[in-house]
């Protein structure tokens, strides 16, 4: 009998898995159902009669999250309508992102990726094409500024973030656009504020002592392309890809404006590190954030987050992502049988070395869903988003990689007319004292 208990405890298992799938979902995750943006009550802004004027109509899906559409949906409004809005008006709009972070524009008719791009350079005609940030991107042939969001396959979750927050001066604004959702089941693009973020961090007072006049280490080790990592998924580029050239000297010279340290091994893996303050003010609320990559460069990071997502949908389907939660949490615990966590393709630090405490990093994750707007992007939708303050991520869907594609365009300055004076890069100055 002895020797059947091993296979009927696994039978057992799978019975209960596919029977009551939720009961096995909830015993594996780390997720509570309390860690969630409270649903958004509404309200009254000072800018609603100017968009009555416009013809538009609003409302909030959550405090720093504006919907904005055509008040009358019988009289559809192409990207063109959208574009000259949005040159006509910019007052406005600087006062709705700043008091809030992000707009999504939903039920206009912008069809393609040059119809984006032109509502994009309306936005913002300061756009860029140089791309330092650690998920794979794209251009999209025919345009200028336009690029995929992140090319990873369906399964793959990338965690909230402020775009390239790793850098002196990170692009100030980030705008995207939904070009197809046909997927399944999520795909969400999850808007996060940052500036909540701290703020639920720093209600524990030793975890204020512990970050907010403290410096993160970054530490992220690009593959040769011609030996990438296949093991390690925090190996995310080769370092040509990363700087677009295999000229060392050039290289370097990146480097040195990026304020990175950049050093080559014997097997030619290129270490990048730099020091950032983990809480830096808004240059133009004076608010702090929680401005940091660690959400993305930790190494539990994927797993907590897939055991979020199988929570929320439950059922058979959320086994797949409980599965994949168990395998990321696996392979990073036999990795560090072998590598210490500063060997992984990427991680964080404090600025002498120390690893961020597990129970640290628990209620950073915790904070981030407290403050995240979690519901998938209606096709078409382009979102505008406050990149000093909200962060944004993307969750695993099924269906094939071509199911659901977004797009991006961002740039490093708000629009010369939301300032007087353009804002300035961060820099160690910015963080709180």
């Amino acid at each position: 009998m002895g020797f059947w208990r091993g296979p009927l405890a696994i039978v057992g298992f799978v019975a209960v898995s596919l029977l009551h799938p939720d009961r096995i979902i909830r015993l594996a995750s780390r997720y509570d159902s309390a860690d969630r943006l409270p649903a958004s009550t509404g309200g009254t802004a000072s800018w609603a009669n100017k968009f009555k004027d416009m013809g538009l109509k609003y409302q909030f899906a959550a405090p720093f999250v504006v919907v904005v559409s055509p008040a009358e949906p019988t009289q559809p409004r192409d990207s063109e309508w959208l574009a000259s809005v949005f040159r006509n008006n910019t007052d406005v709009f600087r006062t709705v992102l700043f008091e809030h972070g992000a707009i999504i524009f939903r039920g206009f008719d912008v069809p393609d990726a040059f119809s984006f791009e032109s509502v994009a350079l309306a936005v913002n005609p300061d756009l860029e094409t140089v791309y330092l940030g650690t998920s794979p991107r794209s251009n999209i042939n025919g345009t200028t500024y336009v690029h995929t969001a992140a090319d990873f396959s369906p399964h793959r979750t990338v965690p909230t973030h402020i775009e390239m927050s790793f850098r002196d001066s990170p692009p100030q604004m980030q705008i995207f656009y939904a070009s197809r959702m046909d997927q399944k089941i999520g795909g969400e693009t999850p808007l996060t504020d940052f500036h909540g973020v701290w703020m639920t961090l720093q209600e524990q007072k030793s975890f204020r002592i512990r970050y907010e006049d403290k410096q993160v280490k970054y530490i992220r080790n690009n593959d040769d392309c011609s030996s990438t990592s296949k093991i390690d998924p925090l190996v995310q580029k080769c370092w040509q890809e990363m700087f677009k050239t295999d000229n060392r000297t050039a290289v370097l010279e990146a480097c040195a404006a990026e304020k990175f340290q950049c050093t080559w091994d014997e097997r030619d893996r290129l270490t990048m590190t730099n020091l950032q303050p983990f809480v830096r003010m808004h240059p133009v609320s004076n608010k702090p954030i929680w401005f940091n990559h660690v959400n993305v460069l930790h190494k539990d990071s994927m797993a907590l987050d897939y055991e979020r997502t199988a929570v929320l949908w439950g059922g058979l389907y959320g086994l797949w992502p409980m599965a994949l939660g168990i395998y990321y949490r696996s392979l990073f615990g036999m990795l560090s049988l072998f590598w210490p966590e500063t060997a992984l393709g990427s991680t964080t630090t404090f600025e002498h070395g120390e690893i961020i405490p597990p129970e640290d990093f628990y209620a950073i994750k915790r904070a981030i869903w407290r403050n995240s707007f979690h519901q998938p992007y209606q096709v078409h939708d382009v979102i505008v988003i406050d990149n000093l303050r909200i962060g944004h991520g993307r969750e695993i869907y099924a269906g094939p990689r071509t199911a659901r594609q977004v797009m991006t365009a961002w740039s490093d300055l708000y629009p010369a007319q939301w300032v007087s004076d353009r804002v300035t890069p961060f820099d160690a100055t910015s963080a709180v004292q």
